[in-house]
């Protein structure tokens, strides 16, 4: 992980490719960024299943909370790193 202080890119420190003006270069920590970001990203639900222990306004509940995670897993993050 790259450490960024806060004086970085000041004076167009680490902003130069081949990490030619200082450690990390921008797109080391760019990378690094999505790195941890992708940590974050929740999942798609595969399976929810209340069971006969509750009854239909809860199991319905629950299919609705597993929709909504997994169309927000779908669209949270569009940060990544190319390989």
């Amino acid at each position: 992980m790259a450490a960024i202080s806060p004086r970085f890119g000041s004076g167009g420190a680490n902003l130069a490719p081949g990490g030619s003006a200082g450690q990390p270069s921008l797109a080391e920590a760019l990378r690094d960024v999505a790195d941890d970001l992708a940590a974050f990203k929740p999942s798609a639900v595969a399976s929810a299943d209340a069971g006969a222990t509750y009854g239909a306004p809860e199991q319905a509940l629950l299919n609705e909370l597993k929709a909504k995670v997994s169309a927000l897993a779908a669209v949270v993050l569009k940060t990544t790193k190319a390989v």
